[in-house]
């Protein structure tokens, strides 16, 4: 892997200078859609009126702060990454298009950073959740441990792609953390299932209904980054054995990462029943809490708006 930038001495080649036209363009209406979707999302669940919503509403903020962090530094570096003769080139676009040494490699290591924290984000999310419904929950003091430590492994693996670790190691490396974390996904979503569908938790059918909409609004916002992300790195991983030679390849091949933090928002003010009436303009929203257990289990204060 290697980080390149565009030497204003030189002459662009002129595919890339249109191409680079239309894609600040395209980052700069995502950026703005992204921004104000989430935004949408903060201020609904901010104003939520019943003190039963606030710890579901963490949940959220938690979605909405990693896809708010990566769109703040995707629409700074306006990273793409080219295939030429069988090497990656990560190539800053933004306003650090003709920055040299430390400046590219930063961008290009804040970018990957940013990338990470939204995969990473989801898997906190799960965990939060597990601990909420099927343990004793997560005191505030575990979580804010659990999402440094969370955010210590995203900084660590956008630098480490420029430390002498070899590229063959440090992708072999990354991409088994990422196995990982979502093997704590799909272990603690299935856990969750389970718990609902069981009779251990005293809820009403409409609570039951809200938490499986919940657990659908996660389960989407997981599969978001496998298909927008995984697929094409799939493709570029294919294109650099093959010793490909793609021109500009990064711009218009690859899907743009940019969208994930837009189909995220757009997915919980769709599925979820009370932000969907609110943005609709329906009368009124009501909530309905879990009772399964006495007010003293921080299990009875984890809510879910319908």
């Amino acid at each position: 892997m290697i980080n390149s930038t565009i030497s204003p001495a030189s002459q662009p080649d002129p595919l890339f200078a249109a191409i680079r036209h239309y894609h600040f363009l395209y980052e700069l209406v995502l950026a703005s859609i992204s921004f104000l979707l989430n935004g949408v999302v903060v201020y609904l669940a901010l104003t939520m009126k019943s003190k039963n919503t606030r710890n579901y509403c963490r949940i959220l903020l938690m979605s909405v702060m990693g896809d708010m962090i990566y769109t703040a530094l995707n629409f700074v570096t306006m990273m793409i990454v080219e295939i030429r003769a069988g090497k990656m080139y990560f190539i800053t676009t933004g306003p650090y298009i003709h920055s040299t040494y430390p400046n590219n490699m930063l961008m290009c290591a804040l970018w990957l950073t940013g990338m990470y924290v939204t995969i990473m984000t989801i898997m906190v999310q799960f965990v939060y959740r597990y601990y909420a419904l099927c343990k004793n929950g997560l005191s505030v003091a575990k979580f804010a441990l659990l999402y440094c430590l969370g955010m210590t492994w995203c900084v660590g693996q956008g630098f480490a792609s420029f430390a002498n670790l070899g590229p063959i190691l440090h992708f072999c490396c990354s991409q088994i953390s990422i196995v990982v974390l979502y093997v704590i996904i799909v272990t603690t979503g299935r856990r969750i299932q389970k718990v609902l569908n069981s009779d251990t938790l005293n809820m009403s059918t409409n609570t039951k209904d809200a938490q499986k909409k919940l657990n659908k609004v996660m389960a989407l916002q997981a599969t978001y980054p496998g298909l927008i992300v995984g697929l094409p790195v799939l493709l570029a991983t294919i294109m650099a054995q093959l010793k490909m030679d793609v021109s500009w390849s990064g711009m218009y091949i690859a899907p743009s990462i940019s969208a994930i933090p837009i189909i995220n928002a757009i997915t919980v003010l769709l599925v979820i029943p009370s932000f969907r009436k609110r943005i609709m303009g329906s009368g009124n929203v009501t909530t309905s809490a879990i009772s399964t257990v006495p007010e003293t289990s921080s299990r009875a204060d984890h809510t879910m708006m319908h």
